[in-house]
């Protein structure tokens, strides 16, 4: 069905929506805190606050300001967990 590019983006967006609400579901049984995090310009930011413009196609993370070079992936994880920490102390 995804190959369809008619639904594919409303599948996707299903699919996430999904399972957002099931790690919900599984938090408040086991107790646990559950808040999204809006992951937006993650992609395009440096650990150390810069701004780091690339196309989606280039997966490593190269900071001309400090000089980072890591996986684009790992540095976007670290950014969400940083706003996810920021927004709990809140």
């Amino acid at each position: 069905m995804v190959k369809n590019h008619y639904l594919a983006k409303s599948i996707h967006d299903a699919s996430w929506g999904t399972f957002r609400n099931f790690v919900e579901y599984k938090c408040r049984k086991y107790g646990k805190i559950f808040f999204p995090v809006p992951p937006h310009g993650t992609s395009q930011t440096c650990l150390c606050g810069a701004n780091v413009p690339k196309d989606l196609s280039v997966r490593v993370h190269r900071c001309p300001a400090c000089g980072l070079v890591m996986p684009r992936d790992l540095v976007s994880a670290i950014l969400i967990e940083r706003r996810g920490l920021e927004m709990l102390a809140a």
